[in-house]
């Protein structure tokens, strides 16, 4: 079935300027960058479901694809509430993270809406109709994406650098760094990073030993690479050209765009 209205896209959201080697000003950057990597993974959920027709191999990869892009959304909250809220909180004080706690139950009806969506049109439960499929990433992204970028705000440098000093973030971070990669797939994980991601302001991110960039891209990437056709981007983090238009503005240095 064929869309009966227009095809409405979200931009990504102004990442920060400043030096990454500088663990307080990378937060805010990488939250970007992360927060970008969801968005790109709404987009292209939007934009492909135009092209699908239920029955088909690529009916079905598309619904693999859309899974990984769900994982990844619960994997990166699940991430900041077990582990960096409670670390920021307990240096910037009781309360401080309240704000970005509040703003994951505000989308959680709609993720939940849509995730019930999915699941019951992989199953047949529900029949494939492209204009629900949008609305319904539409209720839930309308909601999330003010979200995402009020969370960067709790991340700036100012507010963060005289509390939490550099050696404990970077502590915190390696931590964080072997959970993240003993929890994550380099079948489904890291490939869904890379065909959301941003070559031209996190071409860092993720971090990847060599070998295992290359392990990922050559030779498991064939697995599942019916799904990751689907991304927002190739396998180098390139954004395709109907994608563009939705690529993120820099912010100077007062927290404007630049």
């Amino acid at each position: 079935m064929s869309s009966e209205s227009p095809l409405k896209l979200f931009h990504c959201l102004p990442v920060p300027t400043g030096n990454i080697s500088d663990v307080h000003e990378m937060q805010p950057i990488r939250m970007a960058i992360l927060h970008n990597i969801i968005l790109r993974g709404f987009n292209s959920m939007i934009y492909y479901s135009g092209e699908i027709r239920p029955g088909t191999k690529k009916y079905a990869s598309f619904f693999g694809y859309c899974g990984e892009v769900m994982n990844m959304v619960h994997h990166h909250h699940s991430i900041e509430e077990t582990l960096f809220f409670p670390f920021l909180e307990s240096k910037l004080g009781e309360g401080t993270m309240d704000g970005n706690l509040e703003g994951h139950e505000h989308f959680r009806a709609p993720l939940a809406a849509f995730e019930e969506l999915l699941a019951n049109l992989r199953s047949g439960q529900e029949t494939w109709n492209v204009d629900v499929f949008r609305k319904a990433i539409y209720d839930l992204v309308e909601v999330l994406r003010d979200h995402l970028q009020s969370e960067i705000e709790t991340l700036r440098p100012e507010k963060i650098r005289d509390q939490i000093p550099a050696a404990e973030f970077i502590a915190k971070e390696a931590e964080a760094e072997k959970i993240i990669m003993k929890e994550s797939s380099l079948v489904t994980d890291l490939p869904i990073l890379l065909v959301n991601g941003d070559s031209r302001n996190g071409a860092w991110f993720p971090k990847l030993p060599l070998p295992i960039a290359w392990l990922v891209k050559y030779v498991l990437w064939p697995i599942h690479s019916n799904w990751w056709a689907f991304g927002s981007c190739d396998k180098h983090k390139r954004v395709k050209p109907q994608f563009a238009a939705y690529e993120p503005s820099l912010e100077n240095k007062e927290g404007t765009l630049g």
